[in-house]
């Protein structure tokens, strides 16, 4: 790695399908390039975005922009028959749901379709591609933390709306059973979710169990963003300094039970920056993690080749190769099956390790992982216990 990227760029491909759409396709291009600075790797992953022919073996998908001319165009129809015979993702765009059957090719108008509309649209599809490359993160999960005495209202409004907008939000009010021992499972699911979301009310500083939420955050190096209410309220202890979105006194209404919640203006802000900060929050942690395993192989004289999907190629000093993959989360059966089908395709011989972020396992989640990975081969290993592993 060269100051935290990698030194080889990995190479992922957009083809735009587009008759009466050039502007649509400047905007993304734009929104592509200036999201991938934002996440900070723009020098080791590159997109690229055009009208040419995706090229086969590059990890890629087809964005079909939808217009008044486009739905019988015969240059349209014979691309999208190429790229649905090479098994390619195709995603169709329209401006209006309400038109799509009369924007879209029949190819695909049964396909699940993306609205360029709202605000910054491209941004948004943006996201939404570089979730479907596994660039950004598909599993989007975020802990809601809050004092209930002036923020509860509030955070149910937006554990509702991120909902709708493909989120697995966290509240303690909805997600924890009867009987199960609160502080415990927060720390667990904090683990999991790896994003805290601070609503920072007037009464907020006062709560210990808030201030523990942020501590642990804080010492796992979590993404965390605070929601500011007007009027500058007294901050949680050892929040200084962290991301905050700043409320304007109009951003704040009153429900018919005298609560403080959102108006839909101010709820539209915060989901956009939360989709932002948290696509960076993990996007930071994969780094963080590829970044100290390329550390420890090259100081035991091993090479590394960077991977798509966040997936490491390390030949050790001895010829020997091991196919490393990270989560931010806890390790799941998702993450053994995604590190057992990457070995397969580089090298069946290979070793395997699975990197997590987690400073405990309980011996349940342990103990299922073991069952899992079976006689596999598949290791797994906590970030802090690599050294010297290669």
């Amino acid at each position: 790695m060269n100051n935290g990227s990698f030194i080889v760029s990995i190479v992922y491909q957009v083809q735009v399908l587009q008759v009466d759409r050039r502007n649509w396709l400047d905007q993304f291009q734009k929104a592509i390039a200036d999201e991938l600075t934002e996440l900070g790797i723009h020098k080791s992953v590159t997109v690229s975005v055009g009208e040419g022919l995706v090229t086969t073996g590059a990890p890629s998908l087809v964005l079909v922009f939808g217009g008044t001319t486009t739905k019988n165009d015969p240059s349209m129809k014979a691309e999208l028959q190429s790229a649905l015979a090479n098994g390619l993702l195709v995603v169709p765009v329209v401006d209006n749901v309400a038109l799509f059957t009369n924007q879209i090719p029949e190819e695909v108008s049964e396909f699940n379709g993306f609205e360029w509309s709202g605000s910054n649209p491209a941004r948004q599809l943006a996201r939404m591609v570089l979730e479907q490359l596994n660039i950004e993160e598909r599993d989007r999960r975020v802990f809601i933390s809050h004092r209930r005495t002036d923020g509860l209202a509030a955070a149910e409004q937006l554990h509702d709306q991120l909902t709708h907008r493909k989120f697995k939000p966290f509240i303690d009010r909805f997600s924890i059973e009867p009987g199960e021992e609160v502080q415990e499972k927060i720390a667990d699911v904090l683990e999991d979710f790896a994003f805290l979301l601070l609503l920072e009310t007037p009464d907020a500083h006062a709560s210990e169990w808030v201030y523990d939420e942020v501590d642990y955050a804080l010492a796992h190096v979590m993404g965390i963003l605070i929601v500011q209410w007007p009027g500058k309220p007294e901050q949680v202890p050892g929040s200084a300094g962290l991301p905050r979105l700043v409320l304007e006194p109009t951003d704040i209404i009153r429900d018919s039970h005298g609560y403080d919640v959102f108006t839909r203006s101010a709820i539209e802000k915060i989901t956009y920056e939360v989709e932002a900060a948290h696509a960076r929050a993990i996007v930071r942690r994969r780094n963080i993690l590829l970044r100290g395993v390329q550390d420890s192989a090259k100081d035991q004289g091993a090479s590394c080749v960077p991977l798509k999907d966040w997936a490491l190629d390390i030949t050790g000093s001895n010829g020997k190769h091991s196919i490393v993959c990270v989560t931010p989360r806890l390790p799941t059966c998702g993450d053994l099956q995604h590190l057992d089908e990457t070995r397969e395709q580089i090298d069946a011989s290979a070793s395997a390790q699975l990197i997590h972020t987690a400073r405990h396992l309980s011996e349940l989640k342990r103990k299922h992982l073991e069952w899992v990975a079976g006689e596999r081969r598949l290791e797994v290993v906590s970030e802090n216990a690599i050294g010297g592993k290669w």
